[in-house]
């Protein structure tokens, strides 16, 4: 494309990108979320943060399911961290990319495609949101909020969707 100049793809090709790279970021986050040994709340900076911005964590986590079990078709329950409001938002991602916040990095996500789930649990998306906080690993959700804050104070820069 840029060697000829050729810009009649870059529509598609970008699109492309954006819906695979960030499909690679999220799926590695979901599965590094996770572990046997998960469930249970959060500690340190990371359950403070819950509770200035959500009330508590019981809000938090009503939010958040509210959002994983209500996205349009396929796509994401996200818990990120927003450099620009410098705080912590549940949002929805469709496919991949589509609503995410520009510049935020994902600290929790939970994959609601049907493929995540449908062999277990069928069409019941809302059972598999609950049972799927029985595995939250709570240390690396609050190592990523750590790094989140660290890069935003240093301005190292983070990954983000």
């Amino acid at each position: 494309m840029r060697n000829n100049n050729d810009f009649s793809e870059i529509k598609h090709v970008k699109r492309d990108l954006s819906f695979n790279l960030s499909g690679h970021v999220l799926h590695t986050t979901f599965w590094e979320n996770m572990s046997p040994d998960g469930g249970g709340k959060p500690s340190g900076y990371l359950a403070k943060a819950i509770n200035k911005y959500f009330g508590s964590f019981e809000n938090f986590k009503a939010e958040f399911n509210a959002a994983a079990k209500n996205v349009e078709g396929s796509g994401w329950g996200l818990l990120v961290y927003d450099h620009l409001a410098d705080m912590p938002l549940v949002t929805q991602a469709e496919d991949h990319n589509d609503l995410a916040v520009q510049g935020a990095t994902p600290l929790l996500v939970l994959d609601v495609w049907e493929h995540a789930y449908y062999l277990q649990y069928k069409n019941n998306r809302g059972k598999y949101v609950t049972n799927w906080w029985n595995v939250v690993d709570w240390d690396d959700v609050t190592q990523r909020y750590e790094a989140a804050q660290y890069a935003e104070l240093s301005g190292d820069g983070a990954p983000s969707i």
